[in-house]
């Protein structure tokens, strides 16, 4: 491999790897999983390209959602393969202070690991390779660098009259991590030179601005276009690059773009609020099967929810770094013998900058989108064991019980078992007095790793719940197969009994599987009295729900614990 590039940023990695001694340095962009990266010879570039098909996504998620370093020097697996690597990551920032990528250094596991000291020297070439980005650009696409974009179309707005019409185009070339293995980096930089010659050459217009963003995100400003002239555009452009990419990729791994449009008048919406409108045009074109293009429209469902969305992951990552998770708990209590103690499952809740609290609904499906899922996970563990500590040396008599909900894609990430294990020793948590609870689709999504994660986590005493049983074709055989001791009724079972015999039936026949093997039965939903009486009559161990106790901030309970009236605070009206 040569020792010098003409390419900037191909310099910074090599001087990267050169200082810290490493088999490789890449970068990994967060969302298109474009990569860069140099290695000194091509056994080590095929070790790092390897070992990044495998966790380089991870890394560049964590660096995204955390902002910070990180440092890795254990061998593991995932469900991609094995971790065979040593690693340290740092962000990678862009023109304007966000984090667009992660900076990756990899070791082979029988070279020395990395340390702080890594992560120290790194940060220096990732703000290096951050200033280079702009000549990268104007290099490999001759695109304007991002600040000047944004100059040239401030330009025009403010020189325009009110009301003249321009459009902002997104361009995001398709599933261009499979460019970049399937026929390599090089390949994939070849692709991206070829979708900003197809820009440049329709695109001739003095007022017009091209830009090209991190990975392989491109953006328009086109004054005087109506939305309709703008997605002929961009159309014609998507098929230029189709033509161009095929001597980079052949003919059976054609390149396609998706492209979204938001139509905008001088004077009506800022510059932002077009280009974010955009870029959310752009990914319902990727969600409607990419190769497409998608005009924003206000009035559009899916885009509401996805523009929610991404409001909702703003609020909620800063939530999350400024510590503002509230826990609430809710009540369990027996049905069927009342000198059984009551337990407690804990519920996630953000406050604003205000105070006032946000409810789960306001956030979690952007969280599920953006793949926050273990973000806010760790964050109720931290949160709820930090609580839970403080209560337990107040009360060392304490017999307080009580359940967290564990997403699957937490279950599944490979260091969450690590981090579940510390965080109980570190809190100093009595593992026999915590229930985590699962639903069926996220032991569904990897039965090894969860079987594997119960076994460790188990061995500390704790137990394990199935969440929403009965909504799954496999719910007995996950009976079979997971060492679970509850079992939580679907709530569409447990709404309407008092009225419909098929929920009583499927409900009696649940108690008596669970019964027959040891089981506990929980009923959540209840919400009236008669569907508790009745949950009783048919042998429902315990019960949660409105009628029951409504959630109460975790703080307010453990108080009313400590002053030992356990009922005080969530008891029913």
């Amino acid at each position: 491999m040569s020792s010098k590039s003409t390419d900037p940023a191909a310099d910074v990695l090599r001087q990267a790897c050169t200082r810290l001694g490493c088999a490789a340095v890449a970068v990994v962009v967060a969302d298109s999983r474009a990569r860069k990266l140099w290695a000194p010879g091509e056994s080590e570039r095929e070790f790092a390209v390897g070992q990044l098909r495998i966790v380089g996504q991870e890394l560049a998620r964590r660096a995204v959602a955390d902002g910070a370093p990180i440092v890795t020097n254990r061998l593991r697996h995932t469900e991609k393969g094995a971790v065979a690597c040593k690693v340290a990551v740092v962000p990678l920032r862009n023109a304007t202070g966000s984090v667009v990528a992660a900076m990756v250094a990899l070791n082979r596991p029988e070279s020395a690991g990395f340390d702080d000291a890594t992560t120290r020297h790194l940060e220096k070439f990732a703000l290096s390779l951050a200033r280079a980005n702009a000549s990268v650009d104007a290099r490999l696409s001759g695109l304007l660098a991002a600040p000047v974009f944004q100059a040239t179309a401030d330009n025009w707005l403010t020189t325009s009259a009110a009301g003249r019409p321009y459009c902002i185009a997104y361009g995001n070339i398709d599933r261009m991590h499979l460019v970049n293995d399937v026929a390599g980096f090089e390949a994939g930089d070849g692709v991206i030179r070829d979708a900003a010659a197809a820009i440049r050459a329709r695109l001739r217009q003095e007022s017009a601005a091209t830009s090209r963003g991190s990975g392989d995100r491109f953006t328009l400003f086109l004054p005087d276009r109506t939305a309709e002239q703008a997605r002929q555009l961009v159309t014609d452009i998507g098929k230029d690059v189709a033509v161009r990419s095929a001597d980079h990729v052949g003919p059976k791994h054609p390149v396609s773009m998706s492209w979204g449009i938001a139509p905008a008048a001088v004077g009506n919406e800022t510059l932002n609020a077009a280009l974010a409108a955009a870029e959310l045009a752009c990914r319902t074109a990727k969600d409607r099967g990419r190769n497409r293009v998608e005009v924003y429209e206000r009035q559009d469902a899916s885009m509401l929810r996805r523009h929610d969305d991404v409001s909702a992951i703003g609020r909620l990552q800063d939530a999350l770094r400024d510590g503002r998770v509230e826990m609430f708990a809710q009540t369990i209590v027996p049905l069927l013998n009342d000198q059984l103690l009551p337990s407690y499952e804990l519920l996630v809740r953000l406050r604003d900058p205000a105070g006032a609290i946000v409810e789960p609904a306001a956030f979690m499906s952007a969280a599920m989108r953006y793949q926050m899922l273990p973000d806010i996970d760790r964050a109720v563990i931290k949160t709820s064991f930090g609580q839970l500590r403080d209560h337990f040396a107040k009360t060392p008599d304490s017999q307080l019980s009580v359940s967290i909900n564990l997403s699957g894609p937490t279950i599944c990430e490979p260091q969450f078992l690590e981090f579940m294990l510390a965080a109980l020793a570190e809190y100093q948590i009595d593992g026999s007095r915590l229930v985590l609870e699962m639903t069926e689709a996220a032991a569904a999504a990897n039965m090894e790793r969860v079987q594997k994660f119960m076994r460790r986590v188990g061995a500390e005493g704790v137990r394990f719940a199935l969440d929403d049983f009965g909504t799954g074709v496999n719910s007995l055989s996950y009976l079979k197969s997971l060492d679970i001791g509850t079992i939580k009724l679907d709530g569409s079972y447990v709404r309407d009994i008092e009225r419909n015999t098929r929920s009583e039936a499927l409900v009696r026949a649940i108690v008596q599987l669970a019964d027959g093997m040891g089981i506990v039965t929980v009923a959540e939903y209840v919400e009236t009295q008669g569907i508790r009486k009745r949950l009783t009559e048919l042998g429902v161990q315990f019960g949660q729900g409105f009628a029951i106790a409504r959630p109460a901030p975790l703080a307010d309970v453990l108080a009313s614990l400590a002053d030992h009236d356990p009922g005080r605070v969530a008891r029913a009206s």
